[in-house]
């Protein structure tokens, strides 16, 4: 969104001084001098070169990329796939030789209360990261919750399914590039009560995001990983909903709300010990 913004002030801007000596004070044409030339082309030059830098810090970050970046735990074959386009497409990794932490950044100058969390593998090759990403979403100022994502993930890898200690577990997060699910993360993110009051903010944001992943590729995963997880999804597996946010109805969506907002609440009674943790770690 910014990024479109200051791309089409520096081309408005340079498009403007480039006609302004074209064009007398009575509005008739004339020729431009051979010093009016070189001022018009430094302009040019210096907001073509503000667009390029605009679109090389901001929109190109979003645009003709991926709409996600997938992970797969493999627990047949205990094996790791990490989804990275390009030319290499993807990268494995036996799961026990990932290394996982949970990540934590602020922005420039901010204190550590302004930190968001998320859990990180790295990928080692001896001693030496050679790739880290991201799994799933950050959990804002609170580092329980990617503690627990990270749980549920090991229990999983280790005992499967059965090993969850979940009730009829439902999927909510949806990565259909729909206009519907780009203005309900946004315009939810508000929080209640605060929806209309910030519509005008978070509507063009909700916009912005549909333009930008319609923008973006969907993710396929090389041969390789085909083959490596050719066994299918095994039983009791989940699939994600086309609606983000949406639950089963009746009993089982409420039993998953209930345990949902009670396994939040436990999750981030545990933000004060972690932050200890990883401060005397590190910032891990």
């Amino acid at each position: 969104m910014w990024g479109l913004l200051i791309i089409a002030l520096a081309v408005a801007f340079a498009v403007a001084m480039a006609m302004a000596p074209t064009v007398t004070p009575q509005g008739f044409p004339r020729p431009l001098t051979t010093g009016e030339r070189f001022v018009v082309g430094w302009i040019v030059t210096l907001s073509s070169g503000l667009a390029a830098f605009s679109y090389w810090m901001l929109l190109g970050r979003d645009v003709f990329r991926y709409q996600y970046y997938p992970v797969r735990f493999n627990r047949k074959t205990r094996r790791v796939h990490v989804f990275t386009g390009g030319r290499r497409g993807a990268l494995s990794a036996p799961w026990d030789e990932v290394r996982f932490i949970i990540g934590s950044g602020a922005p420039v100058g901010a204190g550590d209360r302004d930190a968001t969390y998320d859990l990180r593998g790295h990928l080692m090759q001896g001693d030496q990261v050679i790739h880290t990403f991201a799994v799933g979403s950050d959990s804002g100022a609170n580092p329980g919750p990617t503690l627990a994502h990270w749980e549920m993930i090991r229990r999983y890898m280790d005992g499967g399914m059965e090993a969850l200690p979940f009730p009829p577990l439902q999927l909510y997060t949806s990565t259909t590039p729909s206009l519907r699910n780009a203005i309900i993360i946004h315009v939810s993110s508000a929080g209640t009560g605060l929806g209309l009051l910030a519509l005008p903010i978070t509507l063009p944001w909700a916009m912005f995001r549909y333009l930008s992943m319609k923008l973006c590729r969907h993710p396929s995963w090389p041969r390789a990983v085909e083959d490596d997880c050719a066994g299918g999804a095994e039983a009791g597996s989940l699939k994600e909903p086309v609606v983000y946010g949406r639950v089963g109805d009746g009993r089982c969506g409420e039993t998953m709300l209930a345990y949902w907002t009670q396994a939040t609440r436990d999750a981030m009674a545990l933000n004060e010990t972690l932050r200890t943790r990883m401060k005397g770690n590190g910032g891990h």
